[in-house]
This record gives structure tokens, C-alpha cells and sequence, in this order.
């Protein structure tokens, strides 16, 4: 292979891409919620002040806050905006997932050609639209089953938070007040969850793409890469694993929740593609090299201080920092060593 300058500069293209993708998608379902709590604020509010009106000034006991009409019609509002918030969440992050999914198979045969010497081309296979609809139907699948519970739980932690109450002592509006607050803050819990679904969901349909493409150009290809961001808000466990090579049947990159890295494709050496032209190096960053060039500021942050004193100690491998999870109901990932494995090793 020869990972070029074209190379990083497409696979940066199609990042760049794919993050757009992301914030338009977070910002749909950021003004949905905000929206939705603005229908909600003023309807919590009076419930709450009823509440402590009839109980002169004190906080309800559990009986009164459940028998309370109005407080029962606010969280049944609120119930009812979630269900329609969830719907957003699988309309959209659906459709931005199907739109990841499209530009990455597409970007895959620019990937490849920019490591092949000039005139040295080849018809690539397209990425077919039977890929790209199981792919979105995949995703949709598990957009739906992973947002099912979302607004059963948000409800019933609103209703928690109510039912909770303020300790004595404050006048009955600010209690008011503060309640509105910690229920609006259960409310755009969803968000939070949301949010990680959407992001997860739509990269991981990103990579399933280039992962569908790839394949079809086995001949040419020998496997892929782990490209992660290297910056300082990039995890230990990806800077570890950027640059590791993989074969093509294996998914990935499998990085945790929220996690923004890549797979490119790498090709066989030009010698068994049958061009007999010297290869040059490839010029894909080396991860060690480049953390280690870091200012001492942003070494902390990406490690910590225990790891950091342990990897410059040599207590521990570069290699050490990145450990493989499972997670129910999801796929496993890879996520940072937690520091007292390490020290335990």
C-alpha cells in the first residue's frame, strides 16, 4: 500500500462530510426538545405552585403529588411530546444514516485510487443500492429498539423528581421554581440519550458502508486502517489503536459511543497488483511518535496523570492503553484502559 497526501486528504473530505451530517442532526433534535419543553415549562410550573399552595407553602406528600389532576395532565403532556421527540429521533437519525451510508461507499474507490500510481486505475465496483438499503433498514432497526424505553423512562423520572421534593426551610416560590427546573432537566435527559444514539447509529452505518465497499473490491485490497483524529479530545484508546491494520471481513473501527474514527482501505503493494513501479512509503502518521511530540499540556489531558506517569515510566505498553469491552445489546468496543487495570497489571 501506499497511503498518500490525496489519500488523507479524501478520507479528511469525507469526515469533514459526515461531521456536517452530525451537527445538522444534533441540532434538529437539540431544537426538538427545546421546543418541546417550552410547550411544557408554563403547565409544570402552575402544577407545581397548586401543589403548594394546597399544602400552605410545604412541600405535597407522595399521596397529594399522585392525586394532583393537574400535575397527572402536565407529565401526561409531557409523555405525549416524548413519544413525538422519539419519532424524530428515528426519522431523522434514519435518514442522516442513510445519507452517511451513501457518501462513504461512494468515497470508497477515491480512496483507493489515490494509492495507485497515475494511469494505474481500475473499474472499481460500485457500491449497490441493495447495500445502502439493508444498511438503513439495519440502522432504523436498531434506532427503533434502542429508543423504545426513552420516553417510559424520562416520565417516570420526572414523576421521580416531583415526588422528591426540596428539604424545608426555602420560600414556596423558589422551591417552585427549582422543581420546574430538575423536571425540566429529567425531560432533557432524552436528549442526552438521544443524542448518543443518533451519533452512534449513523457513524456506525458510515463505516458498515466503507466496510460493504471494501469487500467488493477485495482484489485490489488487502485490508484497512484505523484512522483516528489525534487531537487532544481524542481518547487514549483511539490514539492507541489509529494506524492498526485490519482485515477487510473484520467490522470497525469499533470505538465507543460518540466515537469519530474511521476506516480507509488499503491496498496489496503495487508488485502483487503487477505494477512494477518502485512504491513509495506511506505517510500515515504514526500515532507513538505524535503523542509523544505533544505539549505536556495536552498529553495530560488525553492520559491523565496515571497513565501518563506510567507509559513515560515504561510501567506500561502503548498498546496497554486501549482494552476491548463488551456491551449487551449493543457491540463490543474498544475504550480506554480504566487506570486500576493497569496499575493492576
Amino acid at each position: 500500500m501506499a497511503v498518500t497526501e490525496e489519500t488523507l486528504k479524501r478520507a479528511a473530505e469525507l469526515k469533514a462530510a459526515i461531521d456536517a451530517l452530525l451537527a445538522q442532526l444534533t441540532r434538529k433534535l437539540t431544537k426538538g426538545w427545546a421546543v418541546a419543553w417550552d410547550r411544557l415549562e408554563a403547565a409544570f410550573a402552575l402544577a407545581v405552585a397548586e401543589l403548594l399552595a394546597a399544602n400552605d407553602g410545604r412541600w405535597p406528600s407522595r399521596r397529594q403529588v399522585n392525586e394532583s389532576k393537574r400535575l397527572s395532565d402536565a407529565l401526561g403532556a409531557a409523555a405525549a411530546e416524548h413519544d413525538t421527540l422519539v419519532d424524530l429521533l428515528r426519522t431523522a437519525g434514519t435518514a442522516a444514516a442513510a445519507k452517511a451510508a451513501s457518501l462513504s461507499g461512494k468515497a470508497q474507490a477515491g480512496l483507493i485510487s489515490s494509492q495507485l500510481p497515475p494511469g494505474h486505475g481500475r473499474a472499481f465496483v460500485k457500491f449497490s443500492d441493495e447495500a445502502l438499503a439493508a444498511i438503513t433498514r439495519r440502522t432504523g432497526q436498531q434506532i427503533t429498539s434502542l429508543s423504545r424505553p426513552l420516553s417510559a423512562e424520562a416520565t417516570a423520572a420526572m414523576k421521580r423528581e416531583l415526588i422528591r421534593g426540596i428539604e424545608a426551610g426555602e420560600h414556596p416560590e423558589t422551591v417552585a421554581r427549582a422543581m420546574v427546573r430538575r423536571v425540566e432537566g429529567e425531560f432533557a435527559g432524552g436528549l442526552t440519550r438521544a443524542l448518543v444514539i443518533s451519533r452512534t447509529e449513523l457513524l456506525d452505518s458510515y463505516r458498515s458502508a466503507a466496510m460493504a465497499s471494501q469487500l467488493a473490491n477485495r482484489d485490489v485490497l488487502r485490508g484497512w486502517m484505523w484512522l483516528s483524529e489525534l487531537s487532544r479530545r481524542t481518547c487514549s484508546s483511539c490514539w492507541v489503536m489509529h494506524g492498526t491494520e485490519h482485515p477487510l471481513d473484520e467490522p470497525g473501527p469499533d470505538d465507543h459511543p460518540n466515537g469519530r474514527c474511521s476506516r480507509t482501505p488499503i491496498t496489496r503493494s503495487w508488485k502483487d497488483l503487477g505494477i512494477n513501479i518502485p512504491e513509495p512509503p506511506s505517510i500515515i502518521p504514526n500515532g507513538r511518535a505524535t503523542f509523544d511530540a505533544l505539549p505536556q499540556a495536552d498529553r495530560l489531558a488525553i492520559m491523565g496523570p496515571g497513565r501518563l506517569d506510567a507509559l513515560d515510566r515504561g510501567q506500561i505498553r502503548w498498546s496497554d492503553l486501549s482494552t476491548q469491552r463488551d456491551n449487551p445489546g449493543w457491540r463490543t468496543s474498544r475504550t480506554t484502559t480504566p487506570l486500576r487495570d493497569l496499575v493492576r497489571s
